[in-house]
């Protein structure tokens, strides 16, 4: 998918809504495509859209482990119009995502974060109007805590299986995440039931009895 392309995917993406999204999942059989309900946004900025740069790490072993040179690999290697996603080990003693990870990721055309993990530097990264979805806020720095141990590879978090490139959409109810070869039909049913549910309010908001509104449009 070129950019240009990827970009007016997102740009219509982020006219919907999560809840629209999993539904229209559940219909096709996909029931597992919602994250863990703990992974809500923690910045001020809670929307994102874009192909999964996924990764996965683990509770380091010792003090002195060091994962500086995987964690500059991966950081060199992510794509434009990518969503960083960390499913972190279970760990749950340190941050896994701050403020030099989203300048980093940004610069290289990353738009936003989620993981199964802890943040920090809220701060700075509200100020960078940078979106992150994580577990929970944490000031304890994830060196010789957590290391980061691959990328780009097919992860699982909650019941979500994820893999590099399938669609991630967030905002204020949680993380959908889209399978690759469903993010134009899962996008253009989720605009025709945002139609029908524009016009469905409006006739509500007239005063069309509740059945008459449901036998024109339908339910979701």
């Amino acid at each position: 998918m070129d950019a240009s392309a990827l970009s007016g995917i997102c740009s219509r993406y982020l006219h919907l809504y999560t809840g629209a999204i999993a539904d229209i999942l559940d219909k096709a059989g996909h029931r597992h495509q919602v994250l863990p309900r703990t992974i809500t946004a923690s910045t001020s900025v809670n929307r994102l859209a874009g192909l999964a740069f996924t990764g996965q790490g683990y509770p380091a072993a010792s003090a002195a482990d060091d994962d500086t040179q995987t964690r500059l690999h991966m950081l060199d290697s992510i794509t434009p119009g990518s969503i960083s996603v960390w499913a972190c080990g279970g760990s749950v003693n340190c941050a896994h995502w701050g403020e030099m990870m989203s300048t980093a990721a940004s610069q290289r055309g990353c738009t936003g974060a989620v993981l199964d993990g802890g943040v920090r530097d809220m701060d700075l990264i509200n100020a960078m109007r940078y979106p992150v979805f994580a577990n929970f806020r944490c000031a304890a720095s994830s060196v010789g805590r957590w290391n980061i141990k691959e990328f780009q590879t097919t992860i699982k978090i909650g019941e979500t299986v994820i893999h590099p490139n399938d669609f991630v959409f967030g905002d204020i109810d949680g993380v959908v995440i889209v399978p690759q070869s469903m993010i134009l039909d899962v996008l253009t049913a989720a605009e025709d039931i945002n139609r029908r549910e524009t016009a469905m309010r409006d006739e509500l908001r007239r005063g069309v009895s509740v059945k008459d509104a449901f036998a024109k449009y339908g339910s979701l």
